[in-house]
């Protein structure tokens, strides 16, 4: 197998993957996902309070993570609330969120 057929199959797969990178990369889409990976219920209105953002800022932002696939919402009652079901990025933001809690020990400590 030839470097180019090698490079473009690594092209095909890193793909998802970056297009995932490119959606989480946004401040407020991560921080989105750090309190949908909190919360046990998290619906629109909690979110846009919690981030201090207009309701339709954060439906837009929650409008690209459905888009690529990383969260999902159901229909609760009278609320909509959003899970991550993408795995890769599930413990991705996981991992994020320990970090920050070890980083704020040591900070505290």
């Amino acid at each position: 197998m030839s470097n180019e057929s090698i490079s473009k199959c690594y092209d095909e797969l890193l793909e998802p993957f970056a297009l995932k990178c490119k959606a989480v990369g946004h401040p407020v889409r991560l921080k989105i996902l750090c309190l949908i990976a909190r919360q046990d219920v998290p619906c629109v209105g909690d979110l846009w309070r919690c981030l201090n953002q207009p309701q339709p800022v954060i439906s837009q932002h929650l409008a690209i993570l459905k888009k690529t696939g990383i969260v999902s919402s159901e229909v609760q009652k009278t609320r909509r609330v959003y899970s991550i079901v993408d795995p890769f990025i599930k413990d991705l933001v996981e991992k994020i969120l320990c970090a920050i809690q070890v980083e704020s020990e040591v900070t505290e400590a």
